[in-house]
């Protein structure tokens, strides 16, 4: 195990600073601001890497969240992008509108023994605007088109993440 990491004793919890109020009542822009790269490090290198996940477990998309905190905590960004997104279809919304605090930071071990979450959905929002700023997002490309098509009913995160992986198969969706 990477010496990197289990430093939940050593650092606290911390979510990135909150932007003043009265600027945020102007305004439709995030209520954080972004992690700066020694804190998104500083919080993922706080993961106890458990023998058993629960925040993987309490992720509705089974996320891999230890390997890509220990790889964040590595300064591995581009490698912990590519985990993350491996299993979420659009991991840049779900670190900005998923309700972590209840699910897999809600059941962190380290949260259940008294020294505070790791801060997971900022750092899964860190290492996405990470992979945007870098050009790691790529196009799903498509070399010949299936002669079928499919109907999704419904165009919110499930009907797109469905459309997304029809896309993969060179299937065409037609949103209902």
């Amino acid at each position: 195990m990477s010496e990197k990491m289990l430093k939940f004793v050593d650092i606290g919890q911390q979510n990135p600073p909150k932007r003043d109020i009265s600027n945020r009542k102007e305004d439709f822009d995030e209520i954080y601001q972004e992690f700066l790269k020694d804190r998104a490090v500083q919080q993922s290198s706080r993961c106890s890497q458990c023998g058993v996940p629960f925040c993987q477990v309490h992720c509705p998309l089974s996320n891999n969240i230890p390997d890509w905190l220990k790889l964040t905590a590595e300064g591995r960004y581009e490698e912990a992008y590519q985990l993350s997104q491996s299993t979420n279809n659009m991991p840049e919304v779900c670190g900005r509108i998923c309700p972590q605090d209840r699910l897999c930071e809600g059941n962190c071990v380290i949260e259940q023994s008294g020294h505070g979450t790791v801060t997971i959905g900022s750092i899964e929002k860190y290492i996405t605007e990470k992979a945007w700023e870098n050009g790691w997002v790529k196009p799903i490309e498509i070399n010949s088109e299936k002669n079928e098509s499919v109907g999704i009913i419904g165009s919110g995160p499930a009907g797109l993440a469905c459309g997304e992986q029809l896309r993969k198969k060179r299937i065409q969706g037609n949103y209902i």
